[in-house]
């Protein structure tokens, strides 16, 4: 591997190792939050219920699937050179981002619901139709479609590279044109192009309803839910959407577009929505806000004053009394 290469990866391993440790903190920070006010925040709000589902598909990917790119990025081989090891690590990378990108893509369509229709949505039977089962079909069908075409391939076989991220993808992703395409497409591209498209309208919806005046919504009562979805859509937006772009571009017209850029940054920066998903949430819970600010205040304070160094001082002898260290 060239200098530059080399570099281009102690730059990648670099970014990842310091800000998942922060990342994971901030996770921690968002699930005793939703634990300690478990009936406010996931009982009687089912629009958290998605938040709460990506925060902890992402907490699962940082604790399993980012340690193992921390891995190839610092030796530039994947931690064990195995099929079993290979199989399993292709099939959660490719479940946990497809989950979390129709996830987002759901609750960008939903929240339309919860904030135009919420009476509507306070009833039983259209919350199962339009909240659970949404929510249980995101959350089943990408792990079931990908354990079945990567795990048992038909049209081809998995042949892995050590020494490529991902053990160089699963077969189907280069040798099965439909598979592939449709991957891409519906997987991906569909996902993505609601979330561009949904999230404009929520708010055009929402500034022609003001301007018209037509049964006006309870804006401080959905501002936290409008502003959370703009937060985590925009990270997707700027991390995963020129992924899809280019891979979708490659499906159907030219393979080789923008290929090395594809592989050396746009497979990498996608990392970085789970490294920044918890404080898109906690930038839209104030109260946690406040709360992490104060923590971090109170740690800044107890770094500042916990250790104090007295200088040289004259006694009234005229000698001088050493530095003194006093820990309180």
């Amino acid at each position: 591997m060239s200098d530059s290469n080399d570099y281009l990866q102690l730059i990648k391993y670099a970014l990842l190792q310091i800000t998942i440790v922060p990342s994971l903190i901030c996770d921690l920070f968002v699930f005793f939050h939703f634990i300690r006010y478990w009936k406010k925040e996931i009982v009687n709000a089912p629009q958290n219920h998605i938040i709460l589902c990506l925060l902890i598909v992402s907490f699962i990917q940082k604790i399993t699937d980012v340690p193992s790119a921390i891995y190839y990025f610092r030796w530039n081989i994947v931690y064990q050179q195995t099929y079993t090891y290979c199989v399993i690590w292709a099939w959660f990378n490719y479940t946990a981002m497809t989950v979390s990108l129709q996830l987002v893509c759901w609750c960008s369509i939903e929240r339309h619901l919860f904030v135009f229709h919420s009476q509507m949505m306070k009833i039983k039977r259209f919350l199962i139709l339009f909240h659970y089962i949404p929510l249980t079909i995101c959350l089943s069908y990408t792990p079931i479609f990908y354990f079945r075409i990567i795990f048992f391939p038909t049209s081809c076989t998995n042949t892995w590279d050590y020494t490529t991220i991902y053990c160089g993808g699963a077969c189907y992703s280069f040798y099965d044109v439909v598979l592939g395409t449709f991957d891409w497409l519906f997987n991906y591209g569909l996902p993505t192009m609601i979330i561009i498209f949904a999230n404009p309208l929520l708010f055009c919806r929402i500034i022609w309803q003001k301007l018209n005046r037509q049964q006006p919504i309870q804006w401080n009562r959905q501002k936290r839910m409008i502003i959370q979805l703009s937060f985590i859509s925009l990270l997707y937006l700027i991390f995963m959407a020129p992924q899809v772009i280019v891979g979708s571009v490659q499906t159907l017209w030219d393979p080789d577009f923008l290929f090395d850029i594809q592989i050396d940054y746009l497979y990498y920066i996608v990392y970085f929505i789970n490294q920044l998903l918890p404080f898109a949430i906690i930038g839209s819970l104030p109260e946690t806000h406040k709360k992490l600010i104060q923590l971090m205040k109170r740690i800044k304070r107890f770094l500042g004053y916990g250790i104090q160094i007295h200088p040289f001082m004259a006694t009234v002898d005229g000698s001088n009394r050493g530095t003194t260290l006093a820990v309180h």
